[in-house]
């Protein structure tokens, strides 16, 4: 179901609804209304009744818990607990409201007793739990003081006002004083139900912006950790709605206090991803976004959103439902957004929203809906993918593969005989050829006129003027038609070669075509194209604004159609995973690489990590395998990453798989992900491979701050620098493996490294199949998706990957380490500016913007970043001198177990 806003009906009313912000008509308000949530819930009524009255002790029961009761005079007058009270006593008066309440004020009360009594609190705080809390939540007001205002007499009720206020079905009344003293309370509670229902919402913790603005959700009441917020409720249910200037102080808390806001180069919010829970299974009709749309500050609705809704709150399964919100450029005010939900019923509602500028700010968010009737189960999860291996090694299955080894065979027979008759048919022309038919001088010379003519006609129609030292005269021996070579070629062949096959270094790219992925092989045995010469030219244009300018023609004249970059390979496999580049993937046919059979029902499916064009990463659960020997385990269950080829896969997507699998069942390496087996007995066909405890680096960095942070909290999960540089060591380590391999990585990035017990690393290749991981990638026409701010310049312009190329990357990957993976690089730079700034690079003009150095870092590291990111790849160090020099930096450091 689609929900998207366009056609002129739709532009009409969302143009009325702006000329409606616009002109103060629209004051209509949505989700919780505090001045209208003060009713008296019961206490000094009666409605809240004896038995949901209850007390950690009282003296006696005279003063038990049901006589504190506002306003009322009942037995000896007021609740008194059986000790007295100082800072260090626990004793609380505990309220049951059954149902789920918003309470805005509270008031108390001393023990009058006829005029005997003299105990009152001066002090006191409020405890209040709600379904889906594990623990009871100590009250905090806006300022995050703790204590409230008690009384100072035994007879007059003093109430204070709730703020931020709590949504709870039960409350506890804490007395507190700092001196010791006999305590007696009478209370009241004020507030309302709360019909929505709504228990907590879990997303990225906001952010700042500036030194000034705090977009924090500084009232939530849930698990809080550096980037995320998990459980509980806060500023979007408080029901203050933020105005249109998110710069004013309206409330004294701070500038843009009532905001919550996110950035679209933010790791972990793109999208952003928010998850709301409920009581019950309900039935949902709207939702209300209350957002702000400065779009001069970078600031604007997001654009679109999708929802999805589930019973159990673990599977997610069926098709979302889609908005579209048309961009507002003429009005900056805040407005409520409505989505339309109808009537899906769920107990979770996850909410993904993009971007439509920099910056997301939202101060609301409520729902309309009623519980659901009638009887729901939770999700079943989805079938666990299947898993095979290449060797076959149950015996009842063998007969079924002898008629096809027959078959094979007698092809294998005809095709010899075949080749022997041509061989000896080629011979027999031969010998009855005569001088006239061999020799001919004159029209050979003819025959390579139309071989030039042909390159000539081509790089003509290419934008290229051809000349004998230009780069594309000269690579591969004069082959610029890929396997095709002027010397030999037929003249026709030339003539009709498809445009689309042109490759400019002879091998050095992949096949872009929408089917195709074939695996590029880097120049590991030619020099390199010298630097001084411009790249050559790619047949389709990216959407590049930037165009780089043509240098002065050095002595033997260079002629080139001035460009941004070649015709980049698509580094994406067929499920999503980067693939590697190696020197000759026909060599690995000559190698035994037997890769294990792992049954179906040894793997137990726990989520979906990411998706490719033509199949799917899972993460699963192994268990009780013991062919896994020698993959870590904890208990008797091993963490795996599946990658499945859907079955409607073109053929040669299964050949780009199997392909895949010989490429990864070679490496062998304590740092290098690895293959433990695949299955092609049943499809889908899928392949498994290692996974770690702690998922991928860049999450885990998020989730930790540096040892020694001033602004770290009390539960905040820490990292030293020895740990950081030792889980760089060992990147460098697994990279060293592949480079002696010549296998190019492509894609090394925090996200595509794993983390598993005492910081041991991994280096993996699904980051870019993750959807969390989208804006690191920028897509060119549609096709080739690249990492384009961890890239090479000479990987940009000139479609050139080599170990060199996975050095620079290496450099901005231990960046992103010793940032703790806060923001991307270049965060400041749009994709197109990152373009640019490589522009410079190849102009070599001096203008050209590196990475700055990472707060805490040593100069020696950042000067090794830098030798990384050297123009000229061969002045950039190896991966064996790199590792040995982290090595060396990090003598004596041991993880803690």
């Amino acid at each position: 179901m689609t929900q998207t806003i366009f056609g002129p009906s739709l532009i009409m009313s969302q143009l009325l609804t702006t000329l409606l912000i616009a002109s103060g008509f629209w004051t209509v308000s949505f989700g919780l209304q505090t001045e209208s949530c003060k009713t008296a819930l019961g206490m000094k009524s009666g409605d809240i009744r004896d038995e949901d009255i209850t007390a950690s002790s009282s003296y006696n029961d005279a003063v038990g818990p049901w006589t504190a009761r506002l306003e009322q005079e009942v037995n000896s007058g007021a609740w008194c607990p059986s000790k007295q009270i100082h800072k260090d006593t626990q004793e609380y008066l505990e309220i049951n409201l059954r149902t789920l309440h918003v309470i805005t004020q509270v008031a108390t009360q001393g023990r009058f007793g006829n005029g005997q009594g003299q105990e009152f609190a001066e002090h006191y705080k409020l405890e209040y739990w709600r379904p889906g809390v594990h623990h009871w939540i100590l009250y905090r007001n806006r300022t995050g003081h703790e204590l409230l205002q008690g009384n100072t007499n035994t007879y007059v009720p003093v109430k204070k006002k709730v703020d931020p206020p709590i949504i709870a079905s039960k409350i506890r009344f804490v007395p507190y004083s700092i001196l010791l003293r006999t305590v007696c309370m009478r209370v009241e509670i004020y507030g309302c139900a709360w019909t929505e229902g709504l228990l907590s919402y879990s997303m990225p913790q906001g952010e700042r912006r500036g030194l000034e603005l705090d977009f924090s959700d500084n009232t939530y009441d849930g698990v809080r950790d550096d980037s995320y917020l998990n459980g509980g409720l806060g500023q979007l249910t408080d029901g203050v709605e933020g105005g249109d200037n998110f710069k004013a102080d309206v409330y004294g808390y701070g500038k843009g206090f009532e905001w919550v806001g996110w950035k679209n180069d933010s790791s972990y919010s793109r999208p952003l991803e928010i998850v709301f829970a409920f009581d019950t299974v309900r039935n949902f009709s709207s939702m209300y976004f209350h957002c702000n749309n400065m779009f001069t500050k970078d600031i604007r609705v997001f654009a679109s959103a999708k929802l999805w809704f589930s019973i159990g709150g673990k599977y997610y399964l069926g098709e979302p439902l889609h908005f579209s919100y048309m961009a507002d450029s003429f009005i900056d005010k805040a407005r409520n957004v409505t989505i339309f939900l109808h009537h899906r019923f769920g107990k979770f509602v996850k909410v993904e929203l993009t971007f439509g500028s920099r910056w997301i700010l939202v101060s609301e968010v409520s729902f309309s809906s009623v519980p659901a009737q009638g009887n729901f189960t939770e999700e079943e999860p989805p079938a666990a993918p299947p898993i095979v291996s290449t060797a076959v090694n149950d015996d009842s299955l063998s007969s079924q593969y002898v008629g096809l080894v027959i078959g094979v065979l007698a092809a294998v027979i005809l095709l010899l005989i075949i080749v022997i008759f041509i061989i000896i048919a080629r011979n027999r022309r031969r010998k009855h050829a005569t001088p006239h038919t061999m020799f001919k001088p004159v029209e050979n010379r003819v025959t390579i006129n139309m071989k030039v003519y042909g390159v000539m006609r081509f790089t003509k129609d290419l934008g290229i003027s051809y000349s004998p030292c230009s780069p594309v005269g000269r690579q591969a021996n004069g082959n610029v038609y890929g396997q095709v070579a002027l010397d030999d070629a037929d003249p026709d062949k030339l003539l009709y070669q498809e445009p689309q096959d042109f490759k400019p270094f002879g091998g050095l790219y992949s096949n872009d075509s929408t089917t195709s992925r074939e695996y590029a092989v880097p120049d590991v045995q030619k020099p390199s194209t010298p630097l001084g010469h411009p790249p050559p030219t790619p047949l389709n244009k990216p959407p590049f604004p930037q165009t780089l300018p043509k240098p002065p023609h050095p002595p033997c004249e260079k002629h080139y159609a001035a460009t941004d970059v070649v015709k980049l390979p698509n580094i994406q496999g067929v499920s999503g995973s980067t693939v590697y580049a190696v020197p000759n993937v026909e060599m690995l046919n000559r190698e035994e690489n037997p890769v294990r059979e792992i049954t179906r029902h040894r793997l137990r499916f726990l989520e979906k990590l990411g998706e490719g064009q033509f199949g799917e990463v899972h993460l699963c659960e192994a268990e009780g395998i013991p062919e896994l020997v020698d993959v870590p385990c904890y208990g008797n269950k091993t963490l795996v990453a599946v990658k499945t080829l859907r079955q409607d896969a073109s053929d040669q997507a299964r050949t780009d798989f199997y392909k895949e699998v010989k490429i990864l069942s070679r490496l062998r390496d304590p740092n290098i992900v690895h293959v433990l087996g695949v299955c092609t007995r049943e499809e889908p066909l899928a392949m498994i491979v290692e996974y770690m405890e702690n998922g991928d680096l860049n999450q885990f960095l998020q989730q930790h701050v540096p040892d020694g942070a001033a602004y770290r909290s009390v539960n905040a999960k820490t990292l030293s620098y020895g740990s950081l540089i030792y889980m760089a060591t060992q990147i460098a380590s697994g990279m060293k493996y592949l480079e002696s391999l010549n296998f190019v990585h492509r894609d090394l990035a925090t996200r595509n490294c794993l983390v598993g017990r005492a910081y041991t690393l991994k280096v993996a290749d699904f980051g870019m199949s993750r959807g969390l991981y989208t804006a690191d990638y920028y897509r060119i026409e549609g096709r080739a998706v690249l990492p384009i701010r961890w890239m090479a310049w000479e990987s940009i312009l000139l479609g050139k990957f080599t170990t060199r190329s996975d050095v620079w990357a290496f450099a901005i990957t231990l960046w992103e380490i010793l940032t703790f993976a806060r923001q991307q690089p270049y965060s400041d730079s749009t994709d197109e500016q990152v373009i640019e700034n490589v522009g410079h690079f190849y102009h070599n003009d001096g203008l050209h913007v590196l990475p700055s150095q990472p707060p805490n870092c040593p100069k020696e590291i950042f000067d090794l970043m830098r030798e990384c990111w050297q123009r000229n790849d061969n002045d950039r160090p190896n991966f064996r001198e790199i590792h040995l020099f982290l090595q060396r930096k990090n003598l004596g450091y041991s993880p803690q177990l």
